[in-house]
């Protein structure tokens, strides 16, 4: 095999794939990336087992074939050349030369023959949405998801196929994050999948760029389609939980509140939490909404927020972190936050289809 490429094309197309390999305990050739050069294009792929992802570059082939090579060296070494033409060869010893500027690199790779092969894509119907619309429901949801090794189902995200919309929700049982967008798609097309933490994250990072999204589920399997970059992933085979059954649908007080101003009196207030009692109380009065951390021994927090409501007063406590997580993701200035008593859910608002479910701590 023998090819030339751009540096800067040959590392876009290694950043894509190399944070998708195994850990040093599994299969050598897991840490490799699978080379394929042929026709005008060079295919990079790595996989954990788990999570695939392959990505196309341009590239002039003098000679087609396919090689395995340690990713992260091989990205490592890209990423010290100077810009311009890098040559790669690779004889029958897998032994790649390659040559950048005045550099030479010689790794040693294993056969391509040995490196598992991607799933195979078929004409199962797809789904195709703006990318970015797609990014910016993932940033508004995937905050929510269970980093608790013994809920394995509530570590991904629900994506849900369902009455002309896609549904994403996130939860880990003490709070829940929904959005929705609109989404044509036949009625045999609905159904409900959930993404493995892994692959929301590195479809994130994924995600740069416009255009569209082409998703395909087949079975077990989830494709990404990005144009240039494809990512493959298993699904969990889990039922998700009945999320809405814990979503207050009636709600006596819906309370507005500046966004950046909430957020950051809770940043304020956070300063004065500490692990054993990390609480942040809110008192919401008629026109005010003040906010208090306070740790024994530490010291206390008090900032004050203007806000339109002229109910009763209310008392409740929250995790700060978990109330300022929704408040970074959304974009709205002003925020509604719905509550009927300081014992149970509150619920927060914005002008686009999304809700955050936050169940309240309990006074020590």
């Amino acid at each position: 095999m023998k090819f030339k490429i751009i540096r800067s094309k040959f590392i876009e197309g290694l950043k894509g794939v190399q944070n998708i390999v195994a850990g040093k305990g599994s299969l050598p050739i897991l840490q490799n990336v699978l080379i394929e050069a042929d026709g005008e294009e060079l295919r990079m792929t790595t996989t954990d087992l788990d999570i695939s992802v392959k990505c196309v570059c341009p590239c002039t082939v003098e000679e087609k074939g396919e090689t395995t090579l340690p990713v992260r060296l091989l990205f490592n070494s890209i990423s010290k050349v100077a810009e311009g033409e890098v040559s790669v060869e690779v004889d029958f010893n897998e032994r790649a030369v390659i040559k950048a500027g005045s550099a030479k690199y010689t790794l040693v790779g294993m056969p391509a023959k040995d490196f598992p092969r991607l799933p195979e894509e078929d004409s199962s119907y797809s789904y195709t949405i703006e990318q970015a619309t797609l990014r910016e429901m993932l940033r508004k949801v995937a905050y929510a998801a269970s980093q608790d090794d013994t809920r394995r189902t509530l570590k991904g995200v629900l994506m849900s196929f369902k009455d002309e919309k896609l549904t994403l929700v996130a939860t880990d049982g003490r709070r829940l994050a929904m959005v929705e967008s609109e989404l044509e798609f036949p009625k045999d097309g609905e159904k409900d999948i959930v993404l493995p933490s892994k692959a929301v994250n590195e479809l994130q990072r994924s995600l740069a760029g416009e255009g569209e999204i082409k998703i395909t589920v087949k079975k077990s399997q989830i494709a990404f389609d990005l144009g240039s970059l494809h990512l493959y992933s298993k699904l969990m085979d889990e039922t998700y939980p009945n999320y809405r059954q814990v979503i207050p649908h009636d709600t006596a007080e819906h309370i507005s509140v500046d966004r950046q101003l909430l957020l950051s009196a809770l940043d304020r207030a956070s300063v004065m939490t500490i692990d054993e009692a990390h609480s942040t109380k809110l008192i919401f009065e008629s026109g005010r909404l003040v906010v208090t951390s306070a740790a024994t021994e530490i010291g206390e927090a008090k900032d004050e927020v203007p806000i339109k409501y002229a109910g009763e007063k209310i008392e409740i406590m929250f995790n700060p972190a978990y109330l300022m997580d929704p408040l970074k993701a959304i974009d709205d200035d002003i925020v509604t936050i719905n509550l009927n008593n300081g014992h149970s859910p509150a619920v927060v608002k914005c002008s686009v289809p999304f809700l955050y479910v936050l169940m309240p701590l309990r006074a020590s």
